[in-house]
């Protein structure tokens, strides 16, 4: 079962995320799912938390937010894709990484994969990066990107080094 991978910024609230459910042996789209069909069930798994934690589902309307909102994008044009309002605890700062799994029974759903990172990978110009101090910025692509880092800090010793 592939799985779909999400940038998101951590702490980020009111997040929709959208998943893809197939029929049981994975060959059609699965249309006509509701947070009140057979076997509705969803939760997610933070990286370094001890346990997984339940999303009640609730009815949910296409593009409005509600924690745990479920809700079919269109059957004929998207056939098989869901709106999930994300709960703002599964993209609170703390970790890096959450998984999210949908469970219907007799589907098959595309779990989640959410990267939790310290940019904003919505900003197009300096993904947030031009507010932060020097040693801010170089903290904040350490976690974000490691080796831009690296070569940054290898940049900047250089610099000092010419001096």
């Amino acid at each position: 079962m592939p799985t779909r991978l999400v940038t998101v910024k951590a702490g980020s609230r009111t997040r929709l995320l959208h998943v893809h459910a197939r029929t049981a042996d994975g060959s059609t789209p699965m249309t006509g799912l509701t947070a009140g069909s057979p076997g509705a069930r969803a939760a997610y798994v933070r990286e370094g938390e001890p346990r997984a934690v339940e999303v009640p589902l609730s009815p949910g309307a296409v593009g409005e937010w509600s924690s745990g909102g479920f809700v079919e994008v269109d059957a004929d044009l998207l056939p098989g894709v869901y709106q999930l309002g994300a709960p703002d605890e599964l993209l609170a700062p703390g970790s890096q990484r959450a998984m999210l799994v949908v469970r219907f029974e007799g589907a098959a759903v595309d779990p989640v994969d959410v990267d939790l990172v310290a940019f904003d990978p919505q900003d197009t110009v300096r993904l947030g990066l031009t507010a932060l101090g020097p040693e801010a910025r170089v903290e904040a692509l350490r976690g974000a990107f490691p080796r831009l880092a690296a070569k940054e800090i290898e940049e900047r010793t250089a610099v000092r080094e010419a001096d």
